[in-house]
């Protein structure tokens, strides 16, 4: 390292980690609030002390702390009094959430421990806030070396992900070293976990029996590390969201939507690691079972790890997480108040005209919520029957039951679509139609 005196290598520390915060997150997310994941350790103090430092710059929005206390050790009260008192100096709001129930002595007690605390985390965050985890560089490479000896997952190759939903990685960019230096200069407390240096942890016995062997060899490793998951990153994310494929991919809060006759499994697991509640789990066996159901013509719901589902409904794969509330309440509800006279006076489309209006809802911000994209058929029996039209659908359960009173029926976007297309011969030029996502955006706004 070169020799720098505390005050050029905080700048140049703060000048890198503030660029790369920057890449990862929106003006607007930086403005708002934070919320630090604090163990004590070396890692999260720095974090702690550097979220609070950009705090009183002015350039991002308020910091807090948030300490898990696990029950599993000695030592732990002695790590929280330590975060309480450095927030207490630093004006710091310090909360502390308790893990139950949980045994050091239980098998895989690491990724469990791991598991209690994001959810404590996570459940903890207020609106549009972010939580701040303190992985750094040698994380995501000791990471990178045990996921490919024992999983398939592609994300294996770029490390512990930079950002995840709501979570936030600032130190993706730095090394421990760094971060060491940091704490030296600064005077930053911290305290070491003794289990940190147990081999019968995975982590533990790569980070002290087999990295020696790669740094004696490979001095450099992590610099061509850090370039090789950068790459990594971008080609996956370019395979993701290639639209060159036979399925286009968009994107939302609430979740993804593959339309095509085709869906990749690379497409579906980086949607799904994207959205999930964690990062980590074995998906591909359980998406390889979804896409040979999806082609016996199965719908779903399909569930993954992290709190993920997925449905199929013609060529539309919709994947969010579970409990997502769609509009099916409130379009039931308005369509219920239409006449009969109302309905009937609705707008009619040629095809072209109806695949304008798909389009524009899959570029609305709100189209998951209307997914899979319903349309009421306001036409006589035999069209319905020609179009294939149905009464129930599993995502709407009561727009379907108010369908099913009024002697109503729907289909979805595609569907009409590519039927219109194919029995062009047997339908009108224009068909009188009523898109529900029409309905949903009389209440948007509520």
């Amino acid at each position: 390292m070169k020799r720098l005196s505390p005050i050029a290598y905080r700048a140049l520390f703060f000048k890198h980690a503030w660029r790369f915060l920057g890449n990862v997150t929106v003006s607007k997310e930086l403005s708002g609030s934070h919320a630090v994941a604090v163990s004590g350790g070396l890692d999260s103090m720095c974090l702690l002390w550097f979220a609070q430092s950009l705090h009183k710059q002015g350039k991002i929005g308020p910091v807090r702390a948030i300490f898990v206390h696990h029950h599993t050790r000695e030592g732990q009260d002695a790590d929280g009094e330590l975060v309480k008192k450095f927030c207490k100096e630093e004006g710091i709001p310090f909360k502390m959430l308790h893990v139950e129930g949980l045994s050091a002595s239980i098998a895989n007690f690491e990724a469990k421990a791991r598991k209690k605390r994001r959810e404590l985390c996570i459940n903890d965050l207020k609106s549009n806030e972010l939580l701040w985890a303190g992985h750094h560089l040698d994380d995501s490479y000791e990471w990178n070396l045990m996921q490919r000896n024992r999983s398939t997952n592609p994300k294996a190759a770029v490390g512990i992900p930079v950002r995840n939903r709501t979570i936030v990685r600032p130190f993706s960019c730095v090394t421990k070293a760094q971060i060491r230096r940091l704490a030296k200069f600064e005077g930053i407390p911290f305290r070491e976990d003794p289990t940190n240096r147990d081999l019968k942890y995975d982590r533990n016995f790569v980070r002290y029996k087999i990295i020696p062997l790669i740094k004696e060899r490979y001095p450099k490793y992590l610099k061509f590390y850090s370039h090789y998951a950068n790459f990594s990153t971008m080609m996956l994310k370019t395979n993701i969201m290639s639209r060159a494929g036979t399925s286009k991919i968009f994107v939302f809060e609430q979740g993804a939507v593959l339309v095509g006759s085709h869906y990749s499994e690379i497409q579906i697991q980086e949607i799904i690691h994207t959205y999930s509640n964690t990062d980590r789990g074995e998906i591909i066996t359980p998406i390889e079972r979804m896409l040979r159901a999806i082609d016996n013509g199965k719908k779903g719901p399909f569930h993954f790890s992290g709190g993920m589902e997925a449905f199929s409904n013609n060529t539309v794969l919709m994947i969010y997480q579970q409990g997502l509330k769609n509009y099916d309440e409130s379009i039931a509800r308005t369509l219920s108040t239409l006449t009969t006279n109302q309905l009937m006076s609705m707008s009619t489309y040629k095809r072209v005209e109806l695949e304008y209006a798909w389009q524009n809802l899959l570029q609305s911000p709100d189209a998951m919520l209307n997914m899979p994209g319903l349309v009421l058929v306001l036409e006589s029996e035999s069209i319905c029957k020609t179009l294939n039209t149905s009464v129930f659908n599993e995502l709407f359960p009561r727009v379907s039951e108010v369908c099913k009173e009024r002697g109503l029926r729907f289909i979805t976007f595609q569907k009409c679509l590519d039927t219109w297309m194919s029995k062009k011969e047997k339908l009108p030029e224009r068909l009188r139609l009523l898109p529900l996502s029409n309905l949903s955006n009389l209440f948007a706004s509520h």
